[in-house]
Order: structure tokens, then C-alpha cells, then sequence
């Protein structure tokens, strides 16, 4: 868990705008605020598409539902589910990630700023990076939130349109 220094900080650099790296329930991820500039600064980072999607974390089931998004039963329960689980939904015309992180520090901060952006540190469709220092030294400008090691068991993906396990 992080401490609530490097708590209110991770805060002030998202309100800031700032790129930071943050753990999830899973993996290091470069989070962001939730909206359309930030998912394009995050893929320019990784090197990605500008239009590749990535995944957008919650504090909780209330807060995506605030966010407009329409959570079937099927959904919420899944989303609930003790395993870190990303469900892939219908958001108006356009389809999007979502998870309810686990971390509490993490949902904190969430619950602060809003719903992030969480995509794994590492240029596009290369393995993803865990070791404190090649995290620290990823990009220069983009502060590191260390708080140990983690798992690195990538999450569940049920795609809801589909009925589909993906992972």
C-alpha cells in the first residue's frame, strides 16, 4: 500500500495532468486522467497507435455508473469478482475497458481525481517492466509510485458483448 504522502502526491500529479506510474492490482501502469488527450499522450509514451484503447480504472461500481456507463447485474458481478477483472462494454457507440481496482490507495486516489487510465509500462507490443529501477529510468519525466513488487498475473478480460473469457 502506498503511504498517504506518496498518496496526496500521485494526486496532485494527476490534477496536474501529469503522466505518473502507479501499481495496480496487477502491474505497474502509466495512469492519467480519463479523457481523450490523455489516452493519446499515454499511447505516444508507448509508443502505441494514438488510437489504441486502453483500460479505464474505477474506484467502484457507483463512480462508473456516475461515469453514464450501463453495468448489467452480469457485469456488476463480475466486476466484483475478488480477481482483478477487466469487462469490456458498449459506452454509446464505442467500446471500453473498465475495472474496479482493488487497492484501496489506489481506489483513494481514484475517488479524488476521477477515473485513470492504466496501461502497462512498456513501448508497445514489447513485455511489460516491474524492476523498480527500469521503471524509474522508462521515461525521465514520469514519476514512479514504487510499492514493492507485484504479482504481475495480468487480469481476467470478459468481453460483455460477446459473452466471451478472453483472458
Amino acid at each position: 500500500m502506498l503511504k498517504n504522502k506518496a498518496i496526496k502526491s500521485a494526486i496532485e500529479k494527476l490534477k496536474k495532468n501529469k503522466i505518473v506510474i502507479l501499481p495496480s492490482d496487477t502491474i505497474y501502469g502509466l495512469s492519467a486522467l480519463f479523457n481523450l488527450e490523455n489516452e493519446k499522450r499515454i499511447n505516444v509514451v508507448k509508443q502505441a497507435p494514438l488510437d489504441k484503447k486502453n483500460i479505464v480504472l474505477f474506484s467502484s461500481i457507483k463512480q462508473a455508473q456516475q461515469y453514464g456507463l450501463y453495468l448489467t447485474d452480469e457485469i456488476i458481478n463480475i466486476l466484483k469478482s475478488t480477481n482483478p477483472t477487466t469487462v469490456i462494454l458498449l459506452d454509446q457507440k464505442e467500446t471500453i475497458a473498465i475495472r474496479i481496482v482493488k487497492r484501496k490507495d489506489i481506489a483513494k486516489i481514484i475517488k479524488k481525481v476521477g477515473p485513470i487510465f492504466s496501461s502497462s509500462v512498456n513501448l508497445h507490443s514489447q513485455h511489460q517492466i516491474g524492476d523498480q529501477k527500469k521503471l524509474s529510468e522508462f521515461v525521465f519525466d514520469i514519476e514512479l509510485f514504487w510499492d514493492g513488487e507485484l504479482n504481475s498475473q495480468p487480469s481476467k478480460i470478459y468481453n460483455s458483448l460477446t459473452k466471451e473469457w478472453i483472458r
